[in-house]
């Protein structure tokens, strides 16, 4: 309780940082501007044709529909382990949801890309859609994947590798100036919150409603490890 208590306030205060980001981009605040551009500034001489060649690889693979696939993966993997559609189609339904959300975010604040790209890509800059889709995906490792490993020494290594990854993928996003220092940390911020709204959906509505009809069917039909699948619930 006590944890879930916390990590409410946190997405509370997360949603009140991304506000005031949101709103200092659309204000042209001028020390964002300059965060950004000393930003850039810092990459720019680390970029050559080699680097650019691997780090565009590693971008695709920090891709919105790269992770959604993944988010797939671990949606059949909480099926398949736990016999748990009830977190699997939540998780499902929070990357869908957010990277909706990230979209309609993005023509709102109707944010121009950097200029000088080194490979060019169309649309708007704020939120960054890559950051945001690759956060779920970390966030669903920790939350469901990590906790499965017994080895406390293996937990921790696939956590710091998760949250590498998604600061790698964010790197990805700077070093080709397809977006700001602060699209990257305004979508981290955003996927924080986004799971802490889905998850005070998940107990207020989704496991409820759903462990009811679950109750229902399982009166009929004898369904095998499925006796605890309703009383699971996100830690």
């Amino acid at each position: 309780m006590r944890k879930n208590k916390l990590l409410t306030i946190v997405g509370g205060v997360t949603a009140l940082l991304f506000i005031s980001l949101t709103i200092s981009i659309k204000t042209s605040a001028i020390w964002l501007q300059t965060l950004d551009t000393a930003v850039q500034n810092l990459i720019a001489p680390v970029v050559n044709p080699v680097a650019t060649k691997y780090i565009s690889l590693i971008a695709v693979l920090g891709s919105p529909f790269i992770d959604i696939c993944w988010t797939i993966l671990i949606a059949f993997l909480l099926w398949r382990k736990e016999r748990n559609l009830i977190n699997a189609g939540w998780l499902l339904i929070t990357q869908f949801s957010g990277c909706a959300v990230a979209l309609i975010i993005k023509e709102l604040v109707h944010r121009s890309r950097p200029a000088n790209q080194v490979i060019k890509n169309g649309g708007f800059s704020f939120p960054s859609g890559h950051t945001f889709a690759t956060a779920i995906v970390v966030l669903a490792v920790l939350y469901f994947i990590v906790p499965w490993l017994q080895d406390q020494e293996l937990q921790f290594v696939i956590s710091l590798l998760s949250i590498g990854w998604v600061i790698l993928i964010g790197f990805t996003r700077l070093y080709l100036r397809a977006h700001f220092f602060s699209d990257v940390c305004g979508s981290l911020l955003l996927a924080i919150t986004w799971w802490e709204v889905m998850k005070l959906f998940y107990f207020r509505f989704w496991g409820k409603m759903f462990s009811n009809e679950w109750r229902k069917l399982r009166k009929g039909k004898n369904f095998s490890n499925i006796r605890n699948d309703i009383l699971y619930s996100i830690n």
